[in-house]
């Protein structure tokens, strides 16, 4: 290592004709830059600057030695010129974990998007509505919904989605539509077998702010995929709530209805989950950025 910072000492001397002018270039003192060429003279054992008043000149051995430094130090700026593009251009492969109809719903066109701007950078998209070992599986960046657990991780809330009650109109027609937050305890009731219950949190009035405990709702249909949930619902089996950025095509279209819509559920937080927050690739911090204006701009959020 010392021997390569003396080459570039070296090299920078030979330039600058001038132990003085060269210290003023490198910003250290003139003994330093001497220090370390008489040390790099010992090293290779032999004379390299003849050293006047007046003047520098190189020796023989030192103009041999001269060409092969100023090629060392030319494909270390071509280096660190082609390291500062690549942080300021993001390249690779950007691994990226999300639930499913999440990814579906919003990373598509993120990805698309960013594609169009950075053909250089590929996408290894992972959906999964369980939750990964992002350190483990290799993941540079994952997307959670709703609360996270105390983790290593490093999370940047994204945006937050309202949480929408809904059920199909196959559903409604046969067994009515609830009126208020108590009248779903007579209902059927899909759920995401990863939520810890059916409803997260207590129903707010919209108009008057008045909380309403949740009642208590089983289920005697749990899936583990919200794809697959949304499904049975479309399907009448029964109703659900989720983050509305999941369900948003399907109430546009008809094939789900939104209920109770005089009151509201706390919103749910959309996060990006990574392992490190020092030296953040530059390709996780633009996907994270087109994510949040995304998120931002949507619709739902």
């Amino acid at each position: 290592m010392d021997e390569l910072k003396r080459v570039g000492i070296f090299t920078k001397v030979v330039q600058a004709q001038s132990f003085s002018e060269a210290a003023r270039r490198l910003g250290v003192a003139k003994s330093a830059v001497s220090k370390q060429i008489s040390l790099l003279e010992d090293q290779v054992g032999v004379r390299l600057l003849n050293r006047s008043t007046r003047k520098l000149s190189l020796t023989e051995a030192g103009e041999i030695y001269y060409r092969h430094c100023e090629h060392i130090v030319n494909r270390a700026g071509i280096a660190l010129n082609e390291l500062r593009q690549y942080q300021n251009q993001p390249t690779g492969t950007l691994k990226v974990s999300s639930p499913i109809a999440f990814g579906r719903a919003l990373l598509i066109p993120v990805i698309k998007e960013l594609r169009t701007l950075y053909p250089l950078l590929n996408i290894d998209l992972q959906l999964s509505d369980q939750i990964v070992d992002i350190v483990d599986e290799g993941i540079d960046l994952a997307i959670r919904v709703g609360q996270l657990k105390d983790s290593n991780l490093i999370a940047k809330r994204l945006c937050n989605s309202p949480v929408v009650v809904f059920a199909s109109p196959e559903y409604l027609a046969r067994f009515g539509t609830p009126k208020t937050p108590a009248d779903l305890a007579d209902h059927q009731w899909i759920r995401l077998s990863v939520l810890p219950s059916p409803i997260v949190g207590s129903f707010i009035h919209k108009e008057s702010q008045k909380e309403q405990v949740s009642p208590k709702i089983t289920s005697s249909l749990k899936i583990n995929s919200v794809d697959a949930v949304i499904d049975a619902a479309e399907q009448g089996l029964g109703i659900s709530a989720m983050v509305k950025t999941t369900v948003f095509n399907q109430l546009n279209s008809g094939k789900l209805i939104p209920l109770l819509e005089d009151y509201e559920l706390k919103p749910r937080g959309i996060y990006a989950v990574y392992p490190h927050r020092e030296h953040l690739p530059p390709k996780v911090r633009i996907f994270m950025d087109f994510l949040e204006k995304h998120c931002a701009s949507s619709s739902w959020s």
